[in-house]
């Protein structure tokens, strides 16, 4: 066994399969996608073609004892297409061994099958992941094994002459040794294929990005750059922008301040954020940008990664959005009404300062996050606002936060008498925003309103219509808790005399000062005096008997008499009245009744000359004239 011969054939036959893996990489290059059956079936032929290649090129380990690495390219290209292949490849080098014939045929079909079964055992390994050194070294040991199995096979001769020249562990090393570098080169292969799809998969991404993306060096040149760093530094496509620097897309000045900014960042070494703006044909550009340092295994600063978006939009945006945050504080500022805002949990977010006005014990300082409860019970507890006499406190807050959950509307009123509405729109987030308008000149004004159509413009009395309205209610009720009720009509003796003697003006203050007598002469809190027409007066007496409104009949036209008014066309020489008194009986069903029987008694009274009170029940008693 000469050692520099035995060399030479076992690099040759390295060689061979060598090239055989170089071809398959080189193919499995060109050809993308998942490895089919036919992709299989291919790789088997090749490594099966190198095996049959190999077994023509043996090197003689003894004398009388050849040599080749067939089973190498049998078990290797199990980790590439797995069973099949090795199939394919077994199947072929089987039929080149058996063309060959010679005694050590069957011998050399047993080894190739061997390796057929170490190449499944090596698609198990590739299906784990066969990423660790030691798998590959198992791998070659089980490759090297074959060897070492055949030498239990072949003549006792052959083997006892191997034995003692040492030759079967040669025979071993060099399989191993084969094997394992073929796995190596397998599992780099692979491992840079792996790398190579992350690397265009990251290149597309980096790519696709819409923002701008880029490496520099120390110097400021660039070293990777995206599209989008293209589009924005002006460009003609990424790989022209590499090797060049910002000097190159901006003016001097602009370019000098980010080499400035850059230095900077050298030193300190931690990512920054910055935002730049230019000039870009006449328009204004802002950018943000990202900077992080680039390190390399050693932990040495080799250069800058950029991550720069164009903000020119939400610059634009940020700016109409102030503009309008700035219209709208001033809309609420010079708004007549409060506003106020409360959250879902009833906690105030936002008002205005007619709010505060409205409502002076809080401030801006204590007010947010107080909710609508805790500031309408301050309110209630510091006198700021009134509550109904009959209602705690307690419950009225309450129902007043429930009002303004349902958006119902209500009205507050505060402690300088002001009437506030309230009005309430509910937001879809469960919040709600509630308007607060001073109506007190309006409730005054309606008051106003409700006044001078309730009220007789001369004498202030009641006019004709409130008295029918209260006449039927007062009936109704007295009659239903069969309560006691006197009605008086009040006509002025010759009125009309008056007016023609004295003239009208006379007689409107005439009219004014009877007012006067019987509005005073009443009692305010349940009686109701009425100019019922002309120059006559009405007076609803409820809780008052014929008797009591007798009296107080006798005491009206007594007080009239006392004004001592002069009134020549009268009998009696000044102004007085006569005065008819009905009273609610059993056999009354409507108001008109009570008021026909009254009319009955006035008529009465000025039968009798004037100056006189009768009663409905007087005037049945007399005859009629």
């Amino acid at each position: 066994m000469q050692f520099s011969h035995l060399l030479i054939t076992f690099l040759a036959q390295l060689g061979v399969i060598s090239l055989t893996l170089t071809l398959c990489s080189l193919i499995r290059d060109r050809v993308q996608g998942d490895l089919t059956v036919a992709r299989k079936l291919a790789s088997g032929i090749l490594f099966g073609a190198t095996a049959a290649l190999l077994m023509h090129m043996p090197g003689e380990l003894i004398d009388g004892f050849r040599f080749d690495l067939r089973i190498v390219p049998i078990a290797v290209v199990g980790l590439i297409s797995g069973p099949i292949g090795a199939a394919v490849a077994a199947g072929i080098a089987s039929a080149s061994r058996i063309w060959l014939g010679g005694a050590g045929a069957a011998l050399g079909l047993v080894g190739i099958w061997l390796a057929f079964a170490v190449a499944t055992i090596g698609y198990l390994f590739v299906k784990r992941g066969f990423n660790r050194t030691p798998d590959v070294v198992v791998f070659s040991a089980l490759s090297a094994g074959i060897a070492f199995l055949v030498l239990f096979l072949i003549p006792p001769s052959i083997r006892l002459q191997i034995s003692q020249e040492n030759a079967h562990y040669v025979l071993l090393f060099l399989n191993f040794l084969a094997t394992l570098i073929s796995g190596f080169f397998v599992r780099i292969d692979s491992l840079r294929r792996e790398n190579a799809k992350l690397n265009a998969l990251h290149r597309q991404i980096v790519s696709a990005l819409p923002d701008a993306l880029s490496v520099k060096d120390l110097e400021g040149r660039f070293l990777i750059a995206n599209e989008a760093t293209a589009r924005l530094m002006g460009a003609a496509d990424s790989a022209d922008m590499v090797g060049k620097s910002d000097f190159d897309y901006y003016k001097p000045e602009e370019a000098a301040e980010l080499w400035r900014q850059e230095q900077a960042f050298i030193e300190r070494r931690n990512p920054v954020v910055l935002e730049q703006q230019f000039d870009r044909h006449g328009q204004t550009v802002w950018l943000s940008t990202i900077k992080a340092p680039y390190f390399d295994e050693a932990g040495n600063l080799r250069g800058i990664v950029s991550h720069t978006s164009d903000v020119t939009s939400q610059k634009l945006i940020q700016a109409e959005l102030l503009s309008a945050q700035v219209l709208l504080e001033t809309a609420m500022a010079e708004m007549a009404d409060g506003l106020a805002m409360f959250d879902r949990e009833c906690r105030l977010v936002m008002w205005n300062s007619r709010y505060l006005e409205f409502f002076p014990y809080v401030d801006n300082e204590t007010c947010r996050g107080r909710t609508l409860a805790e500031l309408l019970t301050a309110g209630v507890l510091r006198g700021q606002i009134r509550i109904p006499p009959d209602v705690s406190p307690l419950s009225w807050v309450d129902d007043e936060v429930e009002r303004s959950q349902s958006a119902a509307a209500s009205e507050l009123v505060l402690n300088d008498g002001r009437s506030v509405s309230k009005t309430t729109r509910v937001l879809g987030d469960g919040g709600w925003v509630t308007l607060y308008s001073d109506i007190s000149e309006k409730k005054a004004a309606v008051t106003q309103l409700e006044r001078f159509a309730s009220k007789d413009g001369l004498t202030d009395l009641a006019n004709r219509r409130i008295f029918d309205k209260q006449l039927v209610e007062i009936f109704q009720s007295c009659r239903k808790a069969s309560s006691e009720l006197s009605l008086l009509m009040i006509d002025v003796d010759h009125f009309k005399a008056y007016n023609d003697t004295y003239g009208h003006p006379a007689g409107d203050e005439v009219l004014r000062e009877v007012a006067r007598v019987l509005q005073q002469a009443c009692r305010t809190e349940l009686d109701l005096v009425a100019r019922y027409g002309g120059e006559e007066f009405a007076v609803i007496l409820p809780r008052s008997s014929e008797e009591e409104a007798h009296a107080i009949a006798g005491r009206l036209a007594a007080g009239v008499r006392m004004l001592d008014i002069p009134h020549l066309s009268s009998p009696k020489g000044r102004v007085t009245v006569s005065i008819g008194i009905g009273t609610l009986a059993q056999n009354m069903s409507d108001p008109q009744h009570l008021l026909r029987k009254c009319d009955e008694a006035l008529y009465a009274a000025k039968a009798a000359g004037r100056d006189k009170v009768r009663a409905a029940s007087e005037a049945e008693a007399l005859p009629f004239p």
